[in-house]
């Protein structure tokens, strides 16, 4: 604070410019307007000031102080034209009327729908009347031939009324068709303002008339005509015409010697009848105006060193000041602004620059579950306005919003890498771009690109067979196909063929299949992934990629490759966050996967996992039953031959003896 005190006596004593000594005018070292800040905005660039512009004294400036206190003027809005941001505000928001400088507005609509304006026009007698004694006026007559260009210099320098009209009559032609009427292509034009100016956000103008003329509902604001001046800038052709100080046009078929055009705006052209010059170097255009309502007025920019300044001055009394007293005043308002629009380091600002956030694919063993402090490189970095602005956002940071974007987090990060951006963001559209930089490493997951095999449909309908039960073996060599190629499909794993379809379950401590749909959808697999750092983990998944390694789990029991029951070993295994088993898997519980057919063949240490088929024992069994049962057959059946044998030769013997 002593260092602000000791400059601003500093600065008491250095000599006024002339241009504010003509004006009348002592600017203070950094002054606050009565109304300065109001709404403004502040440039969105993030570089260091390399605008040329002069750097603003540090001294800190009298809140109430302000700057042009003895300046009558009503209205007054000073703007930076690359950003919008607001140097300086008199009633900005206030309603006025703008006179003549409507007809920034009628020039804009103009040449945005007129395509030739070298196109040579014969005027009617509709835009060379209706005119008042005291109008502004180019001097156009009825029949007259003359180009739309040279109407636009007559309507924008020497402020011809008749111009504007003619120019609205053409542009509404050429916008609606010439099927209009006549009598309607003033108001038609009007509205094409309207919706110009709705266009451009300025929300509290409403136009009536082309030229300008005083009507109680055409009013705008300063504000809104700041916006208008800033977009008749970026117009090449009317910010080529409001720079031109003089013009001349040729020869018309009325005119012999043509018409010679002064420009109204005296910061721009000292003209044949004025005695004194005010003319202002760094003025690149302008449009004046004035009725007894509206005052005098001016809308003008100034460009210096790369500074665009646009200023808006309406309602200067007419009565108490003479129509020079806004030339008069306008070069030391520049000259405040342009001393006053400078960069200041966001380093001054006491803004956040440590940002917590969280790594897309970090490793399942981050302690920290991915999240990181990422840190703002804000050194070097700078924002570009008027201390009257930026003084607010000095005074209180937390009016300075951030907007992060953490695009770049994605592990595997290593401390120091950029990780994202973030905006200081000063106004809606202004804003400082700094780099986040990660403050530590985070490891990454395994980075898998998920190629399913296509597999056999499973079947919901009970196959033949269905309740049979068999066990899983592990196999050196695999079987047939029948018993050794898996599909995995929904969440169920089965082998099949084609009579019927061996689901895996668990049954208790063991694996088994069983001919039942009952058991679709209850296994899961988890595919064996490795973080950045080497380390195993296991994430669920619910395709089967080729070649792929998996644990096999049914209500959180893993498939083992170990003995149990006559079948292969239930395990158990704990799953963490997210779905993902990080320890208790051993080598046992790993099964490969490998595209066989449509299915898989599942290894573990080269062992093939079967269901086992039929025993060869019963076959045995069988056929040994069957063996018997014929013997029991043929002995009965030569028994019974015999026994009938004895009875025939029986017989015979008692035939004999009787």
């Amino acid at each position: 604070m002593l260092i602000f005190i000791t400059a601003a006596m500093l600065l008491s004593l250095l000599p006024v410019s002339v241009l504010s000594e003509q004006a009348g005018i002592t600017p203070s070292a950094a002054p606050v307007p009565t109304e300065a800040a109001a709404e403004s905005s502040i440039p969105a660039e993030s570089a260091a000031a390399e605008n040329g512009a002069e750097p603003a004294p540090s001294a800190a400036p009298e809140e109430d102080a302000d700057p042009f206190a003895d300046i009558t003027t009503p209205y007054i809005y000073l703007i930076e034209a690359d950003t919008g941001a607001l140097l300086y505000s008199r009633r900005g928001d206030t309603r006025a009327f703008p006179a003549s400088t409507t007809k920034l507005m009628s020039a804009l609509v103009a040449v945005e729908n007129l395509p030739d304006l070298n196109k040579v026009v014969t005027l009617g007698w509709r835009p060379v009347v209706g005119f008042g004694p005291t109008s502004s006026l180019m001097g156009l007559e009825t029949g007259e031939q003359i180009s739309l260009i040279d109407m636009l210099y007559g309507m924008l320098l020497r402020s011809g009324n008749d111009a504007a009209k003619a120019l609205a009559i053409e542009t509404a032609y050429e916008h609606f068709g010439s099927w209009i009427d006549p009598a309607d292509s003033v108001s038609l034009f009007v509205s094409l303002m309207n919706e110009k100016a709705r266009e451009l956000g300025m929300s509290s103008t409403h136009f009536v008339t082309v030229d300008g003329r005083h009507d109680e509902e055409h009013y705008t604001t300063a504000h809104d005509f700041a916006i208008l001046m800033n977009e008749a800038l970026k117009n090449p052709i009317v910010a080529q015409i409001l720079a031109t100080p003089t013009y001349q046009v040729q020869a018309t078929n009325i005119h012999p010697n043509g018409f010679y055009f002064e420009n109204s705006n005296r910061l721009i052209c000292t003209r044949s009848s004025d005695t004194e010059s005010f003319l202002y170097e760094y003025c690149i255009g302008g449009k004046t105006g004035e009725t007894n309502e509206a005052g005098y007025c001016l809308v003008s920019a100034a460009r210096r060193n790369g500074v665009t300044l646009i200023l808006v001055q309406f309602g200067d009394s007419n009565t108490e000041n003479t129509s020079y007293y806004r030339y008069q005043t306008a070069p030391g308002i520049y000259e405040w602004g342009f001393e006053n629009y400078r960069a200041f380091d966001l380093t001054e600002f006491d803004v956040q620059t440590d940002f917590e956030l969280t790594a897309e694919n970090h490793s399942p063993f981050d302690e920290s579950g991915g999240r990181f402090i990422a840190k703002a490189a804000i050194d070097g970095l700078s924002i570009t306005g008027a201390y009257t602005s930026i003084r607010e956002f000095m005074l209180d940071p937390s009016r300075i919003t951030t907007v992060v974007n953490s695009d770049y987090a994605e592990a595997p990060i290593r401390k120091g890498d950029v990780v994202g951006y973030v905006d200081y963001r000063f106004y809606e559209n202004a804003f400082i771009r700094a780099n986040l930089i990660a403050q530590r490493d985070v490891a990454s997951a395994s980075d898998i690109d998920i190629e399913p095999h296509e597999t056999a449909f499973i079947s919901v309908t009970a196959p033949p067979g269905s309740g049979r039960k068999t066990a899983l073996a592990l196999e050196r060599e695999a079987k047939g196909d029948r018993y050794a190629v898996w599909h995995y499909y929904d969440g169920s794993l089965y082998a099949a063929s084609s009579d019927e379809w061996h689901y895996l379950r668990l049954d208790g401590g063991a694996f088994k299949t069983e001919a039942s749909p009952e058991r679709i959808g209850s296994v899961a697999l988890y595919r064996r992934c490795f973080d950045s750092n080497g380390e195993a983990y296991y994430r669920r998944e619910d395709s089967v990629t080729d070649g792929a390694e998996y644990a096999i789990v049914v209500d959180s029991m893993a498939l083992c490759a170990s003995s149990q029951g006559g079948s292969l070993k239930a395990s158990p295994v704990v799953l963490g966050a997210d779905g993902i088993i990080t320890d208790g898997v051993s080598e046992s519980m790993i099964w490969r996967f490998s595209s066989h057919s449509t299915g898989y063949r599942i290894t573990n240490a080269s062992r093939y996992l079967v269901r086992k088929g039929p025993s060869g024992v019963l076959f045995w069994v069988l056929l040994l039953i069957i063996a018997l049962a014929a013997l029991i057959v043929v002995r009965l059946l030569m028994l019974r031959k015999k026994r009938s044998r004895r009875l025939r030769n029986a017989k015979r013997y008692r035939a004999t003896m009787r």
